[in-house]
């Protein structure tokens, strides 16, 4: 049975209810319950007050000849003066690269101001003929750096065509994660029969049917030269539309004689980077002589058809970037497709 309620007089009740103070049911007993998680605590970014530009230099050159050079900016965008303690070169690669013309430091940047330097590119005599990486390290303190530059550099051994880089390494120095075809397709002696596979109209690694292309969206089609390696000659390039199926060209850039063994050769001054097909459906040219080679293998003289390679940009991750191709143009022969390699935005395959 439950516990008799406590009796309350008549009169005790008329004076309680007369004051306001009527006596109230009992409260049921609190069953304690398991409190809530308390929410994660926010984990706010902080911002970084060094700008650097660029956040990646390229580089291309003979080891024990090259002495090139690019120049690097650091910026304070805080409210507040930073200390740069050290800048230095550190990775897989630190010899292939120099500090130049650095400031005194340690130094304060005060806000809104800038420091500039430069980074060498001076490969050993005896470096490895292949890829190098490094990185600009700006040091704020012991346990603090600011924004890394990333160095790379395509470093060769001479000019001679059996001294040039493969296209694969071509496109991992400048960043990129294409699958460019086995080493063994490009890297064969002329006359065995991968060399005379390797010119044929098969697709290697990440290579697709794309002869032609269309513009994705409006605007401009961004059209650059990354890579050159050929003999010493002058060239030009450009896209072409079909009338009667028949090629018609327009000349976007030229190169002249000297940027001819190297990543991101010089244009000349008339050149251009980019061009307007319209809604048309167009293919690149590329020339060289008496020689107009076609991304077409049907446009193409002589017994070898298939001399330019597109493949689907990627990045280092191997991202698929939107919109952007690699076109790789074998101008001789010899099956290597690094002649003349352009990388192309803003485009799709024709249907």
């Amino acid at each position: 049975m439950s516990p008799p309620s406590p009796q309350v007089s008549p009169l005790l009740a008329g004076l309680l209810t007369i004051c306001g103070c009527a006596a109230q049911p009992a409260l049921k007993p609190v069953v304690a319950s398991t409190p809530a998680p308390l929410p994660e605590p926010k984990v706010e970014k902080m911002r970084e007050p060094l700008e650097v530009t660029p956040l990646e230099l390229f580089f291309s050159g003979l080891r024990g000849v090259s002495k090139g050079r690019e120049s690097v900016s650091v910026k304070n965008t805080d409210t507040a003066a930073v200390q740069i303690m050290d800048l230095r070169i550190v990775g897989r690669n630190p010899n292939t690269f120099r500090i130049l013309d650095g400031p005194m430091l340690p130094a304060v940047l005060q806000p809104g101001t800038a420091f500039t330097f430069s980074v060498g590119f001076e490969p050993l005599s005896d470096a490895v003929p292949g890829v190098h990486h490094a990185r600009v390290r700006i040091v704020r303190s012991q346990d603090d750096d600011g924004p890394p530059c990333d160095l790379s550099a395509l470093v060769t051994r001479g000019k001679l065509p059996g001294d040039e880089p493969p296209l694969q390494q071509i496109l991992e120095a400048l960043g990129y994660a294409v699958d460019v075809g086995s080493p063994d397709l490009y890297l064969a002696k002329p006359g065995s029969p991968a060399a005379d596979n390797r010119t044929g109209d098969e697709r290697a690694g990440d290579e697709i049917a794309a002869p032609l292309f269309v513009r994705a969206k409006p605007g401009s089609v961004g059209n650059y030269l990354v890579a050159r390696y050929t003999a010493d000659e002058d060239s030009s390039f450009g896209y072409y539309v079909l009338e009667n199926k028949k090629p018609v060209v327009t000349m976007v850039g030229a190169t002249d004689k000297g940027p001819h063994q190297t990543l991101n050769p010089e244009l000349k001054m008339d050149s251009q980077t980019s061009f307007d097909p319209g809604d048309a459906t167009f293919g690149l040219y590329l020339k060289l002589g008496r020689r107009t080679l076609f991304s077409e293998d049907r446009l193409n003289p002589g017994p070898t058809k298939h001399v330019a390679r597109i493949y689907p940009l990627r990045s280092r991750g191997r991202t698929l970037v939107q919109d952007a191709y690699v076109v790789a143009f074998d101008e001789d022969g010899d099956g290597d497709f690094q002649d003349h390699v352009f990388m192309l935005w803003n485009v799709k395959p024709a249907l």
